[in-house]
């Protein structure tokens, strides 16, 4: 039974030999030679000593051998361990920093998106404000216009009624025509449609033509007429200073709206130019965190392929170990054994020699 534990004990040692390890210090010494040359000592009947030197040799080859693989090792545990921190933190900030990029750099384009939109409605904020401005301003600039217009029919009017003034005070004096009060009537007639005053026109009107058919006139109707020019000259003053106020006011209603419209527009230009510099920022922000998250990602990804392989190394590195270590644990197991043996093998000759001494005496 020894002997066959022996075989696959011995089996096993070779097979562990024969495989190519980083750490594997048997080539330099083999157990098969070993074991012949502890045959041929026993062969040649060498001493007990002489054999279990060999094996002793053999032993302390193998402590040797592992006392240097174990400082090895324990020098690779330490670049692992420093290695798998190092490459720990820098896949972790890698990933920080990733993270923190990538929100801000969402927030730059979430933002960006808003102030594009808001930049859109100031565009269109702006565009109906300089349209309602030049609506006014051309409603402005027909009213003016037009009361440049009706000021010239007013003042037309009032000349009229002053010229009837001059012609009816020249009849009074003996030396004015009636032909003359029938022209200036078709003039005031005129400027009363002009100025849309045509109601308080008719009584001089009626007047001079009530006059102009009288073949007998006195001083008291010629009175009378003067009267209602006077009258009527007083009513077109007060008109055209009624509509010289009106238009005063209207005005100062287009001033106070185009200075408001002004200040819509300012508010909207100062809003755009801050939109803008926001929306330069944000395109800045942008390309500023894309940038860091991409340099992010390749260092994360370059740094968690080297953890990997790494990782991988030293997984290598303490299969090696476990593996050399177990074939040294055998072989020091074979050699043992095969001291016992040996031990057991001189003792059997021993006690051969000692029966066959027994004998030689007896007989």
């Amino acid at each position: 039974m020894r002997t066959v534990l022996l075989v696959i004990l011995l089996l096993s040692v070779a097979s562990a030999a024969a495989s190519k390890n980083r750490f594997d210090y048997s080539k330099k010494r083999s157990i098969t030679s070993v074991m012949a040359e502890v045959e041929a000592k026993i062969q040649t009947k060498a001493p007990l000593d002489a054999i279990l030197n060999v094996l002793r040799d053999f032993r302390d080859s193998v402590n040797f051998e592992q006392v240097n693989h174990d400082e090895i090792y324990q020098t690779q545990v330490s670049e692992c361990e420093s290695e798998d921190e190092f490459r720990s933190k820098e896949v972790q900030d890698a990933k920080n920093i990733l993270r923190d990029s990538t929100a801000q750099l969402n927030v730059c384009q979430t933002s960006k998106i808003r102030a594009t939109n808001q930049q859109e409605v100031n565009q269109h904020q702006t565009f109906t404000a300089e349209k309602h401005l030049n609506m006014v301003m051309t409603a402005a600039e027909q009213e003016a216009s037009y009361f440049k217009k009706r000021g010239r029919d007013y003042e037309d009017a009032l000349h009229a009624i002053d010229e009837a003034s001059d012609i009816l005070a020249a009849i009074y004096s003996g030396s004015g025509s009636f032909a003359e009060i029938s022209r200036v009537s078709k003039v005031m007639l005129q400027t009363s449609f002009s100025i849309k005053e045509t109601a308080k026109f008719a009584p001089i009107l009626y007047a001079f033509s009530q006059l102009a058919s009288s073949k007998d006139f006195d001083e008291t109707s010629l009175e009378r007429v003067a009267q209602l020019l006077d009258t009527l000259k007083q009513n077109i003053h007060e008109a055209y200073n009624d509509y010289a106020d009106s238009n005063a006011q209207s005005i100062a209603a287009f001033n106070d709206q185009k200075e408001r419209i002004g200040q819509t527009l300012a508010r909207l230009s100062a809003q755009a130019d801050r939109l803008q510099d926001k929306l330069d920022h944000l395109v800045q922000c942008i390309g500023t965190n894309s940038a860091i998250a991409q340099t992010a990602s390749g260092k994360l990804q370059r740094n968690q392929q080297l953890w990997d392989q790494a990782t991988a190394l030293c997984a290598t590195f303490q299969n090696e170990y476990n593996f050399a270590t177990q074939a040294r644990r055998n072989e020091l197991q074979l050699v043992s054994q095969l001291e016992e043996m040996v031990e057991d093998r001189f003792s059997q000759v021993e006690d051969e020699n000692h029966e066959r001494k027994i004998r030689i005496s007896q007989n």
